[in-house]
């Protein structure tokens, strides 16, 4: 009997012992944290200051930040006309706290290749159909009152909400425009979350506060939730 109870124990410390040593071996997953960003409207908002920008990357405690850049900008650090978080906030953090950084935006000439897509598909709409671009840009504009005028938080800006209103947006845009403006589209954040992904491969067990533009925040959200690699921390549980 007490042979049966020895060996019992013996047995449970041999199986503990084996999950904690395979627990051990298996690394944890990297986790990802997609922050959306105002850029110039920062500078206006009393909720989601430059100021307030940078304290929430400051308690997040990022062991990388994946910036809205291209490499050639991070590395030189050129003053951004529209995305200013970055000389008013990002670039005197990642000074401060010697955060290893990642640029999101393409390199050329993989940029221009992107980014004439869109212009492309703007121009052929102004100029086949004005008055389906100008009502476009109405509606831009009216949503985009809307948001400001009802946003009171960083958590509203970073919302299952506002990532719901500009899904609706971009699929009115894609729908409106030719195709080259949902090729652009998605080439241009289907390159941020490989360059994520790719990140968090590398980094295993680190987390990576990403910045984004807020209308970027849906897209990396809802397919970064289907990568199993990492772990995304869902920005209205953490920005209280």
């Amino acid at each position: 009997m007490i042979f049966k109870k020895v060996f019992s124990a013996f047995f449970i410390l041999i199986l503990s012992f084996s999950a904690f040593s395979q627990s051990a071996k298996k690394p944890r997953k990297p986790e990802v944290f997609v922050l959306s960003t105002l850029h110039q409207f920062h500078g206006e908002s009393k909720y989601y200051s430059f100021t307030t920008l940078s304290r929430i990357i400051e308690k997040l405690r990022p062991d990388i930040l994946a910036v809205e850049l291209t490499p050639a900008d991070l590395a030189s650090r050129r003053e951004q006309k529209t995305k200013q978080e970055y000389q008013k906030s990002i670039f005197p953090l990642i000074d401060k706290h010697k955060y290893l950084t990642v640029a999101l935006e393409p390199a050329e000439p993989k940029y221009s290749e992107i980014i004439s897509l869109i212009r492309d598909s703007e121009k052929t709409l102004r100029e086949k159909s004005p008055a389906q671009a100008e009502a476009f840009s109405l509606y831009v504009e009216t949503l985009y009152e809307f948001l400001f005028r009802t946003w009171d938080s960083p958590r509203a800006v970073n919302s299952a909400q506002t990532d719901a209103f500009f899904e609706v947006k971009h699929s009115f845009q894609n729908a409106l425009y030719d195709e080259k403006q949902k090729q652009g589209w998605e080439a241009w954040n289907t390159h941020f979350l490989t360059t994520i992904l790719e990140t968090a491969r590398n980094n295993p067990g680190k987390l990576i506060v990403v910045t984004v533009g807020a209308e970027h925040g849906f897209w990396l959200r809802k397919n970064l939730r289907k990568h199993k690699t990492v772990s995304l921390l869902e920005a209205e549980k953490y920005l209280k």
